[in-house]
C-alpha cells in the first residue's frame, strides 16, 4: 500500500461526502460562470471584473468572531477556490475558441 493510500484511509465518510459536494459545487459554478461570461461582449474583461469584485468581497466579508489566524485561513481558502474557478473558466473559454 502506498503512502497516499494510507493518508486516504483516514478520511471519514462525512469528509468524503463533504469533499464530493465541494467538487460538484465548484464544477457547477465553473460551468455557469463559463456560460455567462461567454455571452458577454468582452468575456475576458467580464471574467476579470467578476474576479476583482469577488476578491474584494472575500477580503471584506464580515465573518463571525473568531481567531485572526482562522479568519486568515478561511479567506485564503476562499480566494484559492475562486482563483481556481476563474482560471478553469478562462481555460475552457480559450479551448472553445480553438475548437
Amino acid at each position: 500500500m502506498s503512502k497516499h493510500q494510507d493518508k486516504c484511509s483516514f478520511i471519514t465518510d462525512d469528509q468524503a461526502e463533504h469533499m464530493g459536494a465541494d467538487m460538484a459545487i465548484q464544477f457547477m459554478l465553473m460551468t455557469l460562470f463559463q456560460i455567462v461570461s461567454g455571452m458577454a461582449d468582452d468575456p475576458q474583461g467580464f471574467r476579470s471584473d467578476v474576479h476583482r469584485e469577488l476578491a474584494d468581497l472575500v477580503a471584506t466579508y464580515k465573518l463571525p468572531a473568531m481567531p485572526e489566524d482562522t479568519e486568515r485561513k478561511i479567506r485564503a481558502s476562499a480566494g484559492k477556490i475562486l482563483g481556481g474557478i476563474m482560471m478553469r473558466s478562462c481555460e475552457q473559454g480559450m479551448a472553445s475558441k480553438v475548437s
